[in-house]
């Protein structure tokens, strides 16, 4: 058995969200910032106890292609991830810097 995400996340992840620096806790994972082929993909996983054992040894062997986010942060992410439109990003980013609440 190699390191536990806990284990991995302090010692590679300064223990910490990349986005809030929100200490690490419950609900935290590792982004993959790109996949490659046949990567670790959490639906291949019965759990998340196996997904997390198949993974630990890919984030260490490469760090760069992961961050470690909360899950809200983690959220935001994906769902920024999936803007494919440049004009709908602006957009979005106008409406979020004209927002004052």
């Amino acid at each position: 058995m190699g390191l536990s995400k806990e284990i991995v996340a302090k010692k590679y992840f300064k223990n910490r969200c990349y986005v809030c620096h929100k200490k690490y806790g419950k609900y935290f994972l590792f982004h993959h910032l790109w996949y490659i082929e046949n990567d670790v993909i959490y639906k291949h996983y019965k759990n998340t106890m196996t997904y997390n054992e198949a993974l630990m040894p890919l984030v260490i062997k490469n760090k760069k292609r992961f961050l470690l986010l909360c899950r809200a942060h983690h959220k935001y992410v994906e769902w920024a991830s999936s803007i494919k439109n440049d004009m709908m990003w602006k957009r979005f980013n106008k409406a979020r810097t004209m927002t004052k609440t």
